[in-house]
């Protein structure tokens, strides 16, 4: 049995990576723009930012799912430089 280490901030915690087109200025301020959840691409109305001094970035934003408005916890982990959220958001939409 072989051993491996880990070396990213996201990969033992129950959280899935997903892809986010954000804009980022010359003064380190980052603001999310697009989310894809499960292949839906969604657009975030507003956000802020939780202070945080672990390397990760949490925004508490609002998404635009159709005509509503829904709440989604988005976190940036800053040295691997990739967006996550919770695991069981992202499967939401699976059957049983």
């Amino acid at each position: 049995m072989t051993a491996c280490a880990s070396y990213q901030s996201y990969d033992h915690l129950p959280i899935t990576v997903i892809p986010v087109i954000a804009s980022f200025d010359t003064d380190g301020h980052i603001k999310p723009l697009y989310v894809r959840i499960d292949g839906l691409p969604l657009k975030v109305h507003s956000c802020w930012l939780k202070p945080s001094f672990s390397g990760v970035m949490e925004f508490h934003c609002k998404v635009i799912d159709h005509d509503c408005l829904k709440t989604l916890v988005l976190s940036f982990h800053m040295a691997e430089g990739v967006w996550t959220i919770p695991s069981i958001l992202a499967h939401a939409s699976d059957g049983p």
